[in-house]
């Protein structure tokens, strides 16, 4: 009796110890998850903030790239005033270069019509007319001969004439060259104040251009810095489910440990040196012909094959609750690939059943195959446990296909292949 009551002692000693230190382990890492929970909860509502700056800068960017296109309009339109001043002043400085011309023209007339003056001069003198000559030599050029109205008084009608027609040619030239140079001044001011116009339309339009370009960087650096965030917000958000993945690792070792004490207690085998694992190394069952056969003896699922949000992804498996220490039989004949242990998987085996397919067990208590090794569906394999990441002894089963030689297959319901 007090033997057992010895045991029982310890068996409930092991199982506070076990509370305590989940509770420590919990502490620490509900800390860890709130910690984690409020860094999120910030970088989240700084890609808020930042995604309204990024509103905004394309709101700014939209309305001066319309303002842009507002210039560009004028600038056209003040590029074809400059290009219709320019055609006006090619026009005009051909005017000017035929109204030279006609000037020549008249001023060499002029020219002939002196000399043949000065002839008629001449033969008025044999004449004895001898007026005409003191006018002509008191002349300094034509000009003050016409200028002369004692001249003018004594020539003949046809000479005045002639004289009169040559003033109108002299005064029409000397006004339609001043009309081409006012012309001609008046243009060359107004191009040059287009060209002003147009010189101050490009420095805005070099200037909005410039703030669009500001405006495209600080776009991208803030949708760089958006990217960084939901980087940060993903990496911390895998950090959350880890920590949270620990908490259920935790709660699931107490949980064992609490188990494994009580099973100890109730089996009488000693001080609580270690969980009892029952040999069913020699267990089998039979395969109905070579095909597949269901893994375990019990044919309770406490979890099924798919996505879980708890999980945050796949459960690429299904779990069969069972004793601790029950067997566990291969699925089918193949070759066992992996007989040993995972920090995940705890105690698993995977075997190879050919054309691409393997099966997998998991969290076993203990291996009764090593790797390489031949197995017959039925042939008991492992035994059931809780190790690995587990909550409570069962046989976590799953099929994967499409394996090239290794564990790089796609899972598949393993109730394809098995049923209870």
């Amino acid at each position: 009796m007090k033997r057992l009551h010895t045991r029982l002692l310890s068996a409930l000693m092991a199982c506070v110890m076990a509370f305590s230190l989940s509770l420590t382990a919990f502490a620490v890492d509900e800390g860890d998850k709130e910690e984690k929970e409020q860094q999120i909860e910030a970088l989240e509502q700084e890609k808020e903030a930042q995604n309204a700056v990024l509103g905004e800068l394309q709101t700014d960017k939209a309305n001066t790239e319309a303002e842009i296109a507002s210039l560009d309009s004028q600038l056209a339109d003040v590029q074809g005033q400059i290009d219709a001043t320019n055609a006006e002043l090619e026009q005009t400085e051909a005017a000017l270069e035929q109204t030279k011309i006609d000037l020549a023209a008249a001023r060499e007339k002029e020219q002939k019509q002196y000399e043949t003056l000065k002839l008629r001069i001449k033969v008025m003198y044999k004449k004895g007319e001898t007026g005409y000559l003191e006018i002509l030599l008191a002349a300094e050029d034509i000009t003050s001969l016409l200028n002369s109205t004692e001249y003018i008084s004594k020539i003949s009608d046809y000479d005045s004439n002639l004289l009169q027609s040559l003033q109108e040619t002299r005064t029409q030239i000397e006004a339609l060259e001043k009309q081409q140079e006012e012309e001609v001044e008046r243009i060359k001011q107004l191009k040059e104040e287009l060209e002003a116009q147009e010189a101050e339309l490009q420095g805005i339009l070099d200037e909005k251009a410039a703030y669009i370009q500001s405006l495209n960087v600080t776009i991208e650096y803030t949708e760089e810095y958006i990217q960084e965030l939901e980087n940060n917000i993903s990496m911390e958000q895998q950090a959350l489910a880890e920590i949270e993945a620990e908490i259920r690792a935790a709660a699931a070792a107490a949980a064992a440990a609490a188990e494994a004490a009580a099973q100890e207690a109730a089996s009488g085998s000693g001080d609580g040196g270690g969980s009892y694992v029952p040999d069913v190394s020699g267990a089998s069952k039979p395969s109905y012909g070579g095909g597949w056969v269901w893994p375990s003896d019990t044919t309770m699922l406490t979890d099924t094959y798919g996505y879980q949000d708890w999980r945050g992804g796949l459960h690429n498996g299904i779990d069969i609750g069972a004793g601790y220490g029950s067997p566990i039989y291969a699925a089918a004949s193949g070759t066992v690939w992996i007989a040993g242990y995972s920090s995940s998987a705890g105690n698993w085996v995977v075997i190879d059943h050919g054309g691409g397919v393997l099966s997998v067990y998991m969290h076993a208590s203990a291996l009764y195959v090593s790797s390489g090794q031949y197995v017959s569906a039925g042939q008991s394999i492992a035994a059931v446990g809780s190790t690995g990441w587990s909550t409570g002894p069962h046989l976590h089963f799953g099929v994967m296909v499409g394996s090239s030689g290794g564990y790089d297959g796609y899972w598949v319901d393993p109730l394809g292949y098995v049923s209870p």
